[in-house]
């Protein structure tokens, strides 16, 4: 076991020797993720293992945990979300590769160059995020719903109104 995460790896090399990698990833890291969040600061613990299957696929699987900050879209505070994920991808070259992979893995397409790590991380935070991010049955979230009142609420003053009494003047 490898503690420590490096920036790039060569996927299908480390998959044939079956290596295991921990270490953690700073959000700020995470270009594609850092948009929809509050704040970039912490960092997110990643460990990663590799190698073949029985049948001789190379996979990668792994685990994501930590805590990020988004905006709730119903009253627009800041909210927390704990990341726990787990996920299992099959090693491809090819897209035609992909579509004869093994139902169990979700493809993960690779070419001769060293890949990533943040990239294969943040795809799996992307995948996991709400549409709509919301405190849910919060309380703090509860009490905005419960002050808002909507627009079709108001009585409203009708805008011809003066047209309608300008026209009974003429008559």
């Amino acid at each position: 076991m490898i503690d420590h995460l490096p920036d790039r790896l060569d996927l299908l090399a480390t998959a044939d020797a079956g290596r295991v990698l921990r270490g953690s990833i700073p959000l700020a890291s995470l270009e594609r993720v850092v948009p929809v969040l509050i704040s970039s600061a912490g960092e997110l613990q990643v460990c990663i293992s590799l190698g073949r299957d029985p049948d001789g696929t190379r996979y990668l699987s792994g685990t994501i945990l930590g805590t990020i900050e988004m905006q709730c879209q119903r009253c627009l505070e800041p909210m927390r979300m704990t990341l726990d994920l787990a996920f299992r991808l099959g090693i491809v070259r090819s897209n035609e590769a992909a579509r004869e992979l093994h139902k169990r893995y979700e493809p993960l397409v690779v070419d001769a160059e060293p890949t990533r790590i943040a990239e294969i991380v943040a795809d799996e935070v992307l995948l996991a995020l709400p549409l709509v991010p919301t405190h849910g049955e919060d309380a703090q979230c509860q009490e905005f719903v419960k002050a808002y009142r909507s627009p079709e609420c108001e009585t409203r003053e009708n805008p011809f109104a003066v047209l309608a009494g300008l026209k009974q003047k003429q008559q």
